[in-house]
């Protein structure tokens, strides 16, 4: 077994007693050394299963781990403890709650039940869901138990008091509560704690760069007696701080077990060395960060990393498709190739290439573009513009957002409507006879906006049109109370950009005619999409979700600062520097070639703007010359009627964010402004620019 390991790994294998910390980068054979350590243990030190204590983060990885022990110890495994840090808890608490005040058999709630009781507290206690919606006031009352702080106005000191009490009434635990209970119950019982510090004597933790305070706090108390603790991570590829990890538990694990052995797993058996030289460059420009450098045993060729800047983003896409179509026929497979991107709205022209073109795609983690939900919502609405008998589009949005026209409502309006042959507005104008008031009127509410920008289709852009009706509809106030709100309302942003095109490229066609033949395009292309996503075809995804994964082939795309990183995301060195490990993260999946790509100019969220090289392109050749752009022709900058040269704000004033929608600034600092969103409950900074923010 152990001639399977080089030196490194052979240390952090055989060195079973006391603290070990274990910095393993990228492809570095870390689930290999965990498994190979815990077979060990039990092997050739005889250590007892049942004391073994193994944490991970997903339950692929507990599988994972599960399968492989099994090959080399068979049985026994059955008596190690694997489990995720959630799962473990719960085993915990099934045993120890009742000394909290809850029963043994206590619910667990997902997201849904939370909001369920949430919406009960509100009802009940009168609080006003204009100041905090039931939605924010759960991301603020998961944010607070997730980083163990305390509610900080009155409203969520007296609402977080409730929900405590309506859950206890309940006997129910939310995920966030199952660690935070397991730490209250090893801090208030010393002997439950005790009596599980005597059951596993020797843990082992995976990902420990993604654990977050509380679960830190659990592996100290449990470690605490025996000191034989195991943390394997990479401080390198810690991205998950939204969910209030903390890459800095690494290096506070040297100050909490100061008798701990440091043992760097750098040596990566994945990439080219060519890939990693750059890798390596790249991240060297954090500062808090431990310090190592990987290298290869593969020395790879200089054309492993090729870097190329077009003039637009079409350019782009045209050019690494071409490039897949070179690689192909050099003998890789569409399935050993990955498009990686920061953000998912770079998505949509990619998708559409890949239709173009018949190269079968899959999305990781994700959905096509065009069938997204606020994409096909979007569609509808446009289609009612052009036909308002579309009765089809009608039923889609009939109730979306919510107008009281439920599944009853509507089979009635359907046999109304079969029987006297109505047209969709002779529907509604006589709907009276089947439905309430009530529902008739918000159903006049509709065709009035429908005939309304009827009339104005033609007297503006498809751009302002496509908004102004959307936003009377009230679809984005519908979207922003969405747990995923700024994904959908960024997708329906990105719609915009389709609408520019097609203003750009129809030009001689009245908007009509120009929304006419989108529709049978999008249609035919949806249709083709079908046959063409597949399972072994090219990935496209975003970076975050691809963590733990390798490609043959990684096209980085879209690197230009504004994009990546991304400026709505950091204002502080520490969030710049996550901003480059996800960067880091996105370079190290690569294992034969790397293509980093930028675009001078891309059109997103129907804006067109010029982007600088982004600085992480620089960084990772160390500051060498990136390659001018490909030649297209030159062409002068969009211009935008509502371009802001100065933005002046105070504290009070209303903005609006294209990422986050509206908000109230909080407070301002020199050239930074702290903002409230309170749709989402985010309260973030922004420079004071009007690339980012717009007054209202």
């Amino acid at each position: 077994m152990l001639k399977l390991l080089n030196d490194k790994q052979k240390e952090a294998v055989l060195r079973t007693e006391g603290p070990l910390l274990i910095f393993a980068g990228a492809g570095s054979g870390k689930t290999r050394t965990l498994t190979y350590r815990i077979a060990h243990m039990i092997e050739y030190k005889n250590i007892p299963p049942f004391n073994i204590l193994a944490i991970t983060f997903t339950n692929k990885a507990t599988n994972e781990m599960k399968e492989r022990l099994a090959q080399i110890i068979g049985d026994r495994i059955k008596q190690v403890t694997i489990a995720t840090f959630h799962s473990f808890c719960v085993r915990i608490l099934r045993v120890e709650i009742k000394r909290l005040g809850y029963d043994n058999n206590f619910l667990i709630l997902d997201e849904e039940d939370q909001l369920k009781i949430i919406n009960e507290i509100y009802k009940e206690d009168n609080f006003n869901k204009e100041f905090v919606t039931p939605r924010s006031m759960q991301h603020r009352l998961n944010y607070f138990k997730c980083h163990d702080l305390k509610p900080e106005s009155n409203m969520e000191i007296t609402f977080a008091a409730a929900y405590e009490k309506k859950t206890k009434e309940y006997n129910a635990l939310d995920f966030q509560d199952l660690l935070n209970k397991t730490r209250d119950l090893f801090k208030e019982f010393p002997k439950v704690l005790e009596k599980y510090q005597d059951k596993f004597k020797y843990i082992l933790i995976d990902e420990f760069q993604d654990t977050d305070n509380i679960q830190y706090e659990i592996i100290k108390m449990l470690a605490r007696k025996s000191n034989n603790i195991f943390a394997v991570g990479d401080d390198d590829q810690s991205i998950y701080s939204f969910r209030g990890t903390n890459y800095k538990n690494m290096q506070n694990f040297k100050s909490d077990f100061p008798d701990c052995v440091t043992v760097h797993l750098t040596q990566n058996y994945r990439s080219t060395q060519t890939i990693l030289d750059g890798a390596n460059k790249l991240i060297a420009n954090n500062i808090n960060r431990e310090a190592k450098e990987l290298f290869s045993i593969i020395n790879g060729k200089i054309n492993d990393v090729t870097m190329f800047q077009s003039y637009n983003e079409k350019e782009e896409v045209e050019y690494v498709l071409d490039e897949i179509q070179t690689l192909k026929n050099k003998g890789f497979k569409y399935k050993d190739i990955a498009i990686l991107y920061r953000n998912s709205s770079i998505l949509r022209n990619f998708e559409i290439g890949m239709i173009q073109r018949k190269l079968p795609y899959r999305i990781y983690g994700g959905i096509s573009y065009m069938r997204r939900m606020e994409v096909k919502d979007a569609i509808a609405y446009l289609r009612l513009l052009v036909d308002s008998d579309d009765y089809f589009s009608f039923k889609r949005i009939i109730n979306t957002p919510g107008r009281n026209i439920g599944i009853t409502s509507i089979n009635k309006l359907d046999y109304f409507k079969s029987e006297n042959s109505y047209s969709v507005f002779q529907l509604i104008d006589n709907s009276l006879e089947i439905l309430t008031e009530r529902k008739q009127n918000s159903l006049f509410d509709l065709k009035n906006i429908i005939i309304k920008y009827q009339e104005m289709l033609e007297l503006d852009s498809l751009v302002n049109i496509f908004t102004n009706y959307l936003t009377e509809l009230g679809y984005y106030d519908y979207l922003k109370g969405m747990d995923d709100s700024i994904d959908r309302i960024d997708n329906l942003n990105e719609f915009k950009s389709i609408l520019y095109n097609i203003d750009e490229q129809d030009s001689d066609l009245s908007n009509k005619n120009k929304l006419v033949k989108f529709f049978d395009e999008s249609t035919l292309a949806d249709n083709i999409s079908k046959k063409v996503i597949d399972n072994n075809g090219i990935l496209l995804s975003t970076i975050h979700s691809v963590k733990g994964l390798e490609f043959e082939v990684v096209f980085l795309v879209a690197l230009e600062e504004g994009i990546f990183p991304n400026t709505y995301l950091f204002d502080t060195d520490e969030e710049l520097e996550e901003e480059r490990r996800v960067a880091y993260v996105a370079v190290t999946r690569a294992k034969q070639k790397l293509i980093l790509t930028n675009a001078k100019s891309r059109l997103l969220y129907g804006n067109s703007k010029r982007n600088s090289v982004s600085r992480f392109l620089l960084e990772f050749t160390g500051g060498s010359k990136i390659p001018e752009f490909s030649g297209f022709a030159q062409a002068e900058p969009v211009k935008f009627d509502n371009a802001i040269e100065k933005l002046v704000l105070q504290i009070g004033d209303k903005v609006i964010n294209p990422r986050y929608g509206e908000g109230t600034v909080l407070k301002i600092e020199k050239d930074i402004a702290q903002i409230v969103f309170p749709k989402s409950g985010i309260i973030t900074k922004f420079l004071i620019d009007a690339k980012y923010l717009m007054k209202i």
